[in-house]
C-alpha cells in the first residue's frame, strides 16, 4: 500500500502521510466546508496526525491524499472495508474552494472506483451525501453511483436538519462504464 500511486491527467493519489497534517488542518477547518463535511468541532495537528496513524494500521480503511500541481487539496478514500461482503463506504473531500468546479472530484471519484473493482476486488461502493450537496451529487452519478433512498434529518447544521442521500455503485454497473 505505501507504493501506491494513483495518476490521473489532473491529479495524483498517494497515501496520506502524517506530515500532510500540517497543510490538511488548515484547510479542514476552514468555515465553507463545515457545511459538507461531518466534522463540526474544530481540528489541531495532533488530532489529524493521530487520526492518520490510525488509518495506516487499520486494514478496514484506506485514505489517499489528492494532490493537484504539487499541492495537497483534500483527501478520498474507502472506509469501513468488509471484505466478506467486499462493500466500502466512499468518501472525498476538496477542501479548498479554488479547486471546486474544476473536473478534479469526477476524475479522483474514477481513479478510485478503478482502484476499488480492479484492485481490491470489492463489490460495492456506497456513499452518503447531504442533500444540499448538488455539485457532489452530480459528480457521483455521473460516475455511475445511483441513489438508494435518503436517510431522513441525518445531518444537523446551523439550526437545520438535512437528510443524506445514500448512493451506491455495484462492479457490474462499473464495468458496463468502463467498456
Amino acid at each position: 500500500m505505501s507504493n501506491l500511486i494513483l495518476k490521473g491527467e489532473l491529479v495524483t493519489l498517494r497515501p496520506i502521510e502524517v506530515d500532510d497534517a500540517k497543510v490538511l488542518v488548515p484547510l479542514i477547518n476552514r468555515e465553507e466546508l463545515k457545511e459538507y463535511l461531518s466534522l463540526v468541532y474544530p481540528l489541531n495537528n495532533f488530532l489529524e496526525e493521530e487520526w492518520i496513524k490510525r488509518n495506516a494500521i487499520n486494514q478496514n480503511n484506506i485514505v489517499l491524499v489528492i494532490e493537484f500541481e504539487g499541492n495537497v487539496i483534500g483527501t478520498a478514500g474507502f472506509h469501513s472495508i468488509d471484505w466478506i461482503n467486499r462493500s466500502a463506504e466512499y468518501g472525498i473531500a476538496i477542501y479548498d474552494p479554488n479547486y471546486w468546479n474544476r473536473g478534479i472530484g469526477t476524475e479522483v471519484t474514477m481513479l478510485m472506483l478503478k482502484y476499488a473493482f480492479e484492485y481490491l476486488n470489492l463489490n460495492r461502493v456506497w456513499l452518503r451525501v447531504v442533500e444540499s450537496n448538488q455539485r457532489a451529487i452530480h459528480v457521483y452519478e455521473k460516475c455511475g453511483f445511483i441513489k438508494e433512498g435518503k436517510e431522513r434529518q441525518a445531518r444537523y447544521y446551523r439550526g437545520h436538519y438535512w437528510d443524506f442521500v445514500r448512493m451506491s455503485i455495484l462492479a457490474e454497473e462499473y464495468w458496463r462504464i468502463r467498456r
